[in-house]
C-alpha cells in the first residue's frame, strides 16, 4: 500500500512530472489562464481568447468546476508553471490513490502495484485539460461505490444507513464528475447504470429504492452544478452549445465502439474465471466507452480506463502461480507507454535561448501591436504570465481555431511559436511551417512510434527553440530567438 499508493506516485513525478520538460497540451492556453484568473481574481475570463470570443467578459464556455477547483488552488500555492505542474501531479497522484484502493478492496495487490506506473504516461500528454479533476472526481465515485458493487454482485441488502448515504454519495460524485469535465458523462452514465441494474437484477435493491437514492444523488449534483455556474442557467446554456457546436466529433466513433467491445469480452473472460466483481467493474468501463461512441471521446479518460480494464484482467484471471510473468507484461506495457517520455528526460538539452526571447518578448508588448504565443512560449518561457497576449492557438475568430496560413498573421502582428509547434506536434502540415521550412531538418530525442497521441512522440532535442514572426507592411520576417543571424523573410505568395 504505502509503495503503490505514496512511493512510485513520488518517483514518477521526478521522471514525468519535471517542470522543464512537461509537454504542454494544445488546449492549455484555453483553461490555463481562466483558471487562473479565477484565482486572481474570482472572474470567468481568459484575456488570450479576445480573438476567439470578442466581447465576451463572462466565460460559461466549459462548466466551470475544474477552473473553480483549480483556481482556488493556485489562489493559495501561486500561479506559475510550477503549481501548474503541481496541481497536474496532485490530480495524477490522488486518482492513482483511488484505484490503487479499489484494487485492494478487490485483493487485485499487482493491479495495485502498477496503477502509478502505467497512470503516469497517460498524464504527460494531458495537460491541464478539465478531464484532470473530472478524471479525480470520477475515481473518487468509484472508490466510494465499490461497496455496493460487491454487494450488488453478491446480493446482499444493505443493513445501515450509512451504507444508503455512501450509495448516494458516490452517485452524487459520479453526478459531478460531468460538471469538471462534460466527456465524464458517459462514463459515470454507464458506471451508474451497470450498478443499478446489477442490484435490481439480483434483488440487492427494490426499483424505489434506486430511484430515491439516484434522486437524492441528482439535487446534490445539480446544487454544485447551480452554485458553480452562478445560477446564470439560460447564459450557461446558450455559450456551451455555441462552443460545442465546433465539435468535430460527430457521428460514431468506430474506435471506442471496438474498445467497448474489448472490455466487455474482459469482462466475459471474469465472469467464467469467477471474478464476478472484477467482471463488474469491467462492463461498467465498458458500458460507458460504448456510451462515449456516440458522444465526445477525450484522451485521459479513455486511456484510463483501458489501463484499468488490463490491470483488473491481468491480476483477476490468472492465478498467483503466474504472478511473476503478470509482472513481467505490465512492466513491458509500462516501459513501451514510457520509452518516449524517459527518452526525451535523458537525451534533450535546454535550448539556451531564455534571455533572447523575453527581451524580444518585452520590447514587442511594449510596442502596442498584438502578441499572438503559443502554449509552449507560456509554459516554459513566460511562467504562466501571460497577460497583455493572445493565443496564437486561438488566434481566429471561432469557430476557427490557430492559423492556417501565413497571411494570417496581420500588418504589426508578432507572432511567438516554437519549432516544435509546427514540425512536432502538428508534423510540419501547416502552411506556416512548409513556408518557414522548405527543407525542415527537424531533430527530435530517440523514440518509437506515438502510442498516446502526437504529443507522445516527435519531442525536441532542444528545449525548446522558439521562433518569431512579424509582418511589416507586405513583408513577413521570421527569427530563430538566441541563434545568430538567423533573420531572414518569409515567402508569402
Amino acid at each position: 500500500m504505502l509503495v503503490a499508493g505514496l512511493v512510485l506516485p513520488v518517483l514518477c513525478g521526478l521522471v514525468f512530472f519535471w517542470p522543464e520538460g512537461t509537454i504542454p497540451n494544445v488546449d492549455d492556453l484555453f483553461f490555463v489562464p481562466w483558471a487562473m484568473e479565477v484565482a486572481e481574481t474570482g472572474r470567468h475570463w481568459n484575456s488570450l481568447l479576445a480573438v476567439q470570443f470578442p466581447g465576451l467578459e463572462n466565460y460559461h464556455l466549459q462548466p466551470r468546476l475544474h477552473l473553480i477547483l483549480s483556481g482556488w488552488f493556485f489562489a493559495g500555492v501561486g500561479a506559475e508553471t510550477a503549481t501548474l505542474v503541481l496541481y497536474e501531479f496532485l490530480c495524477y497522484a490522488l486518482t492513482s490513490l483511488a484505484f490503487v484502493l479499489v484494487c485492494l478492496k478487490l485483493n487485485l495487490r499487482l493491479a495495485a502495484l502498477f496503477t502509478p506506473l502505467l497512470f503516469a504516461p497517460m498524464y504527460t500528454v494531458a495537460g491541464f485539460r478539465l478531464e484532470l479533476t473530472g478524471s479525480l472526481i470520477f475515481m473518487v465515485a468509484l472508490l466510494v461505490s465499490v461497496p455496493l458493487l460487491i454487494r450488488a454482485v453478491i446480493g446482499v441488502r444493505f443493513g445501515t444507513s450509512l451504507e444508503t448515504a455512501g450509495s448516494i454519495f458516490g452517485k452524487a460524485l459520479f453526478g459531478i464528475a460531468p460538471l469538471a469535465a462534460p466527456a465524464l458523462f458517459a462514463w459515470s452514465l454507464g458506471t451508474i447504470a451497470v450498478i443499478e441494474i446489477w442490484r435490481l437484477a439480483s434483488r440487492q435493491a427494490s426499483l424505489v429504492r434506486v430511484m430515491a437514492e439516484g434522486v437524492a444523488a441528482l439535487v446534490i449534483a445539480l446544487a454544485v452544478f447551480a452554485v458553480s455556474a452562478d445560477f446564470e442557467f439560460t447564459e450557461f446554456l446558450e455559450q456551451f452549445t455555441y462552443h460545442a457546436s465546433r465539435s468535430t466529433g460527430g457521428g460514431i466513433n468506430d474506435e471506442a465502439l471496438v474498445r467497448a467491445i474489448a472490455f466487455a469480452a474482459v469482462s466475459g473472460v471474469l465472469v467464467w474465471r469467477k471474478a464476478r466483481v472484477p467482471a463488474a467493474l469491467c462492463l461498467a468501463l465498458a458500458a460507458g466507452q460504448a456510451i462515449g461512441a456516440f458522444l465526445h471521446d477525450k484522451a485521459l479518460i479513455r486511456n484510463l480506463a483501458a489501463s484499468m480494464v488490463f490491470l483488473v484482467a491481468m491480476d483477476a484471471v490468472l492465478a498467483r502461480r503466474w504472478n511473476r510473468l503478470k509482472a513481467a507484461a505490465a512492466l513491458l506495457l509500462v516501459l513501451v507507454l514510457s520509452v518516449n517520455f524517459i527518452s526525451f528526460r535523458i537525451f534533450s538539452e535546454d535550448a539556451g535561448n531564455l534571455d533572447a526571447v523575453l527581451s524580444t518578448y518585452r520590447q514587442d508588448l511594449e510596442s502596442g501591436g498584438r502578441v499572438f504565443i503559443d502554449e509552449v512560449m507560456a509554459q516554459h518561457y513566460l511562467d504562466q504570465q501571460t497577460d497583455g497576449a493572445l493565443a496564437w492557438t486561438w488566434g481566429g475568430t471561432f469557430p476557427k481555431g490557430r492559423p492556417t496560413g501565413i497571411n494570417d498573421i496581420k500588418d504589426g502582428d508578432v507572432w511567438y511559436v516554437s519549432e516544435y509547434t509546427l514540425l512536432g506536434y502538428l508534423k510540419g502540415r501547416h502552411d506556416i511551417a512548409e513556408r518557414v521550412w522548405p527543407e525542415p531538418d527537424y531533430r527530435h530525442v530517440p523514440q518509437i512510434p506515438c502510442l498516446l497521441g502526437r504529443q507522445s512522440c516527435n519531442l525536441p532535442q532542444r528545449r525548446w527553440t522558439m521562433l518569431r514572426l512579424e509582418r511589416n507592411g507586405d513583408n513577413v520576417m521570421v527569427e530563430d530567438l538566441g541563434a545568430e543571424n538567423s533573420r531572414r523573410p518569409v515567402p508569402t505568395h
